[in-house]
């Protein structure tokens, strides 16, 4: 029999009937399963690639000013302040490094260890309100949906928030429902409340008060209201969340509009200076979350019967009261992103993704039980486009068997203009049949996984055994996400100017200045592995423009004028210019005094002072071409 709650709670509500559960899973074997299962893919995946350029390296270089300086309340970014986000995200990241040292594996372990906890709770949450089957099956939708490992390989906070989010509404619906002492589960969700602030800004607040009193409103639970201990709860909250705040209100004047005007509201109008991502079109950003949960939005059929019917909300019982809220916590965040205009990314969303992860895992656990056709119609629906999906990638494959990489994969990638990439997946836009060349390995692994494994997910389920059907999909998606990893790993020559730093790294010397054309973010990675900061020529704008402006903020950002005559010293310079950068820079550079060093992913190193000899300036290299 499931684990279904059964305590009476203080207030008329109707428990709710567990489902029947027989041959299905137990309870400590679900919660091994799923334990191995998010080690495997989410810590285990955390060693490669490098880190990126971009947000990935650039949140990485907060974390590791931060524990430099011994600064935990004002973040700086490449000795610039950066007044933008919230910091507990990068307080967990540079107690990693205290820990385990600067490196891709703690940079990307917090991270790592919330999406293992965030599946785990997910699990115990679909468990206790639904049944054992339901809450391994949700689990599972956590561990294995595409869009829970893509955006768990940046440097961004999103898991971490989602897991407190699940937390609040877990321990809310606890003490609600009469299962916990009030006191703790009310106290605890204030708590988290606050943690989340501290994670994603006004967010973190926002959301959770808003869906909650969503539904005390829904399920007219306002006679209740002493229960939610209002008055305890905000002094909790405001002692936990207020502390930094203030501090940084003190410690940096304009902290109050870069964060809070700027950072949330002008961000969400699209008026945020500098302007950042553009928004992801409407019905985009709604369709791509049928792949941010693939495989398991195939069985999106047995979320829809779960909402519960308006006229039976004030009397709803504890497995309908838990459905009402899952569906207003997805709900209300959709909505709110699908009104603002101004900044909408892809994950955006992703803190109302364990809500529909429950409402998937719960649907397809109830179709089982209850024997709905349509779920095996689904499954062999998902085996045939395994096998379509592998005889595209075969089909790629085919086309690239006489391709020859010479270099890296950038070389077989479509470029195209710097404003294409506000969008954060735009890159994915830049594949060609060709570059599968260089992607052989995990492509060709992807389409075995892909085709054997939905296959025979299908046969099982065929052979009426829909547990083992339902594990074996997870499974193949995270074997499918080691293949993922290696090609994200073979992107990393592309994304990443770590491959082309380690080539440069034999000629530098304690003394030489490493410079970066343009913004920080477009090589963030240099220094994030090089250990320096960086000089910005011609980029005094975006992320760190605005603490460029304090007075006592270092001279980073160099105008023409201050750049050449730096060029032209005895200093030896390394000049590293991102793809989109180069022409621009080649305009301006002296060729009679610049040395091509190192070129790689689209990239390029340049030097003021010949590092070998017989070595060409590029006047003197384009003349012997000639």
């Amino acid at each position: 029999m499931s684990e279904v709650a059964t305590v009476v709670p203080p207030a008329p509500v109707t428990a709710a009937a567990p489902l029947p559960q027989a041959c299905g899973p137990r309870r400590g074997r679900a919660v091994f399963l799923l334990l191995f299962l998010a080690a495997g893919i989410y810590v285990g995946n955390a060693f490669y690639p490098a880190l990126l350029d971009d947000a990935d390296a650039s949140h990485a270089m907060v974390s590791r000013e931060m524990l430099q300086r011994g600064d935990w309340v004002v973040l700086h970014m490449n000795g610039i302040r950066y007044l933008m986000k919230a910091p507990l995200h990068y307080w967990l990241v540079a107690g990693s490094y205290r820990l385990l040292g600067a490196t891709a594996f703690s940079t990307r372990l917090p991270v790592a260890l919330a999406m293992v906890g965030l599946i785990l709770l997910v699990n115990a949450f679909a468990r206790r309100f639904f049944g054992v089957r339901a809450g391994l099956y949700s689990g599972l939708v956590a561990a294995t949906s595409a869009g829970f490992f893509l955006f768990t390989r940046i440097t961004i906070p999103e898991a971490i928030y989602a897991l407190e989010f699940t937390a609040i509404f877990y321990l809310f619906l606890r003490g609600w429902t009469g299962s916990l002492d009030p006191r703790k589960a009310y106290w605890s969700a204030a708590a988290l409340t606050a943690l989340a602030m501290l994670t994603r800004g006004l967010v973190g607040v926002v959301f959770p008060v808003m869906i909650i009193g969503l539904f005390v409103t829904a399920t007219r639970g306002w006679s209740r209201w002493r229960e939610l201990r209002l008055f305890s709860s905000a002094v909790i909250f405001l002692a936990i969340a207020a502390p930094w705040h203030v501090l940084a209100s003190l410690r940096a004047n304009t902290f109050f509009w870069s964060y809070f005007v700027n950072e949330h509201f002008k961000r969400a109008m699209g008026t945020r200076f500098p302007p950042d991502y553009d928004a992801v079109p409407l019905w985009l950003w709604l369709g791509a979350h049928l792949i941010w949960f693939f495989p398991w939005s195939v069985f999106l059929a047995g979320v829809w019967n779960q909402i519960p019917r308006p006229r039976a909300w004030k009397q709803l019982s504890v497995e309908g009261q838990t459905r009402l809220l899952l569906f207003l916590w997805a709900g209300f965040i959709l909505l709110f992103f699908s009104l603002t205009f101004g900044s909408r990314m892809e994950y955006y969303s992703y803190g109302a993704w364990p809500a529909i992860a429950l409402l998937l895992g719960t649907g397809l656990a109830r179709a089982e039980e209850t024997s709905r056709p349509w779920v095996g119609r689904m499954q062999g629906a998902l085996a045939g486009l395994g096998v379509a999906v592998a005889a595209g990638l075969g089909y790629l494959l085919w086309v690239s068997a006489g391709v020859v990489v010479r270099g890296d994969i950038s070389t077989l990638l479509q470029e195209r203009e710097n404003d294409f990439y506000r969008v954060s997946m735009a890159h994915f836009l830049d594949l060609t049949p060709q570059a599968f060349a260089a992607l052989r390995l995990p492509a060709a692994l992807a389409a075995v996984v892909f085709l054997v494994g939905f296959s025979v997910a299908w046969w099982l389920r065929r052979t009426s055994k829909p547990i083992a059907a339902t594990v074996l999909t997870a499974i193949t998606m995270g074997e499918f996400f080691l293949a993922a990893n290696l090609a994200f790993g073979v992107f990393s020559p592309y994304l990443s100017t770590r491959p082309l730093l380690q080539r440069v790294e034999p000629y530098l010397q304690p003394q030489d200045q490493l410079v970066l054309y343009g913004e920080f973010d477009a090589g963030s990675s240099i220094a994030f592995y090089a250990g320096r900061r960086l000089l910005l020529w011609n980029g005094q704008y975006n992320n760190l423009a605005p603490g460029s402006y304090y007075p006592d903020a270092p001279h980073l950002f160099l105008t023409d004028e201050e750049f050449m005559p730096l060029w032209r010293s005895a200093q030896r310079v390394f000049l590293f210019v991102p793809p989109e950068q180069r022409e621009e820079a080649r305009k301006r550079l002296p060729a009679d005094t610049t040395y091509l060093l190192e070129e790689g992913g689209g990239k390029a190193v340049y030097v003021n002072h010949p590092l070998m000899r017989g070595q060409l300036t590029i006047a003197a290299a384009k003349t012997a071409s000639d």
